[in-house]
């Protein structure tokens, strides 16, 4: 007897075969035959089924209407929808936006493939409607640093993560512009984001967790010993203890956003451990715990007269001397425009 939370799936797999084995495909008497279900059911199982399978088309062999595969769907089962290849599209600006031009050539490639392995028709229904998405699937320019990264870099780390081994570089020290050559480092993980893009790595000489600007690495060479991470690290649970990248003990933040700022501050995740309160007065409080100060009064600038730093006395007194120091500058090019 068939368990009725999987007739719906075996149905639709019967009517896969079928088609398979049919050159004339199936109409909409056949799903019905096939699955025991009235005509409109069969209109929405056929529905769905052209939405989940860009190779099913409909035939000419009619009347009746008739669907066939223009391919096996044993071997194009996951053949891309145009949503598929416009995501890889963006995907991979979002990449070379980041600097991150290795694995945008993969994205492209990628997509490449996977349009490769559908059937010539399917690439031709699909060309139109393409073209157009990407002419209007447009990526915000957003200000930033803009790095590139080396491919044989990033290789060799994700070959070291991977194998779990040491590694052995060059780095240079952007406050001292200095090259530290042959230091030996743990890699634990890539971040990767917006902005710069890091390497967490265990520091043989320092004895302890540090990140390092992907930019900055030169030389990477893969050891032959062995790497474990300190045991019990958790990755989610270590990039949750900052606002950002940059670590600092976790302290209590309590930001105020006035009301006209509230519905647009109940969108955001500040960070992962937030909880949110509406106050009587319209107003929004958020609240989380997470180092990280410098990267938090360069956030908080957005908000502008919009805020109020509630908690902690340390980020208000960092953001106090960001203004200060803003309005000094102003004062200074406006004393120097106004001169003679």
């Amino acid at each position: 007897m068939t368990d009725a939370r999987y007739a719906k799936l075996e149905s639709l797999l019967r009517i896969i075969l079928r088609m398979e084995a049919r050159r004339d495909g199936i109409s909409l008497s056949d799903i019905q035959d096939i699955a025991g279900i009235e005509r409109r059911a069969a209109e929405r199982m056929r529905d769905a089924l052209l939405r989940a399978l860009p190779q099913m088309e409909e035939g000419d062999q009619g009347p009746p209407k008739r669907w066939v595969l223009t391919s096996s769907v044993l071997s194009r089962a996951l053949a891309p929808t145009l949503d598929d290849l416009t995501a890889l599209h963006r995907a991979e600006v979002l990449l070379r936006r980041e600097g991150d031009l290795p694995t945008a050539d993969r994205m492209s490639a990628l997509a490449d493939r996977l349009q490769a392995a559908m059937s010539p028709q399917s690439r031709t229904r699909l060309a139109p409607d393409m073209e157009a998405l990407l002419q209007a699937d447009g990526v915000a320019l957003r200000p930033g640093p803009r790095e590139t990264l080396s491919e044989p870099v990033l290789s060799a780390l994700r070959q070291a993560i991977l194998a779990g081994v040491w590694i052995e570089c060059d780095y240079l020290n952007a406050g001292s512009g200095k090259l530290s050559r042959s230091i030996e480092l743990g890699p634990i993980a890539l971040l990767m984001g917006s902005g710069r893009q890091y390497l967490l790595a265990y520091s043989d000489y320092v004895d302890d967790l540090r990140l390092f600007r992907l930019a900055n690495l030169h030389r990477v060479e893969l050891l032959d010993t062995v790497f474990t991470p300190p045991e019990d690290f958790d990755l989610s649970d270590w990039l949750s203890g900052s606002f950002g990248v940059w670590r600092e003990e976790p302290m209590m933040v309590e930001w105020r956003f006035l009301p006209e700022a509230a519905p647009e501050a109940r969108l955001w995740q500040f960070h992962p451990t937030q909880t949110v309160t509406d106050e009587p007065d319209g107003s929004l409080t958020v609240r989380f715990t997470a180092g990280g100060i410098e990267e938090m009064c360069d956030h908080l600038f957005r908000w502008g007269d919009r805020v109020r730093i509630i908690a902690p006395e340390a980020l208000r007194v960092a953001w106090r001397d960001r203004i200060e120091a803003a309005c000094r500058a102003l004062r200074d090019q406006e004393a120097s425009a106004s001169e003679p």
